[in-house]
Order: structure tokens, then sequence, then C-alpha cells
């Protein structure tokens, strides 16, 4: 769990150091992407799936930005 939370944080504080229109940018498109793969449904197992998918991409944006 300490790992998951350090990991958060080190995104955050990534997403944080990166110009803003940039960083809005990117975010707006990884929902976006998300929303298109696993839109649809609204079972809770998709949910917590685009869930994690917006966490994940939002991260790619930070580590790759």
């Amino acid at each position: 769990m300490r790992n998951l939370l350090l990991a958060g944080a080190l995104a955050a504080g990534a997403l944080l150091s990166t110009p803003r229109a940039a960083r809005a940018e990117c975010l707006s498109e990884a929902v976006e992407s998300c929303d298109k793969d696993f839109g649809g449904a609204s079972n809770k197992e998709l949910i917590a799936v685009r869930g994690w998918c917006y966490l994940i991409r939002a991260g790619i944006c930070a580590a790759f930005d």
C-alpha cells in the first residue's frame, strides 16, 4: 500500500512540475482515450477499470511530458 501511495505522490509531483497548458492538454487526451476505450457500460467492474485507466494514463502523461 505504501508503494502505491509513493507512486501516486511521485506522479502528482511530476504533473505539477509540467507547464499548465501542456498538462491540461495531456490530461484531456488521457480522459478522452480512457472514455473511448472503456466507456459505454455502467457496470461496477468497467467503471473501476476506467478509473484506473485515468490514473495510469495521467501518470504516463506526467512521466513522458
